[in-house]
């Protein structure tokens, strides 16, 4: 591998065990207290699994995708990472209604390393999408 593979390869390992980290905490706090996990523990769970066995097989390119598509989840508060799922919320109105938006702030400072991680497949991403 060259040297940027390994860059971004091994910030992938970094981000998954920063991931899984979190998750053995988020299970002793399950069992060590009255806090019950949600379904949204499980998926999360799941994902950094799948995830986590992508870069044990050496699969950057499926990798870059299943994290980014885990951790946009969790941002979106779709999934869970943390023990309490605690997120920011906001809301939007338009025409006098309003659509609440919430989001994790942990996953989204996760989101922002993988994106430092993994910019150089990003920035080729975007330039074949802007060049004809």
């Amino acid at each position: 591998m060259q040297r940027a593979q390994l860059k971004e390869f091994y910030g992938y390992g970094l981000i998954l065990a920063v991931l899984t980290t979190v998750q053995m905490y988020s299970i002793y706090v399950a069992t060590t207290t009255d806090l019950i996990l949600t379904w949204k523990h499980y998926v999360g769970f799941g994902a950094t699994a799948l995830a986590g066995i992508l870069w044990a097989f050496r699969k950057p390119g499926y990798l870059f995708y299943a994290l980014g598509l885990t951790l946009v989840l969790g941002y979106e508060n779709l999934i869970g990472f943390t023990p309490t799922l605690d997120f920011t919320a906001t809301r939007y109105y338009f025409n006098n209604m309003a659509f609440p938006v919430s989001y994790q702030d942990f996953s989204m400072y996760m989101l922002l390393i993988w994106a430092y991680v993994a910019h150089g497949r990003l920035r080729t991403i975007v330039q074949s999408l802007l060049v004809k």
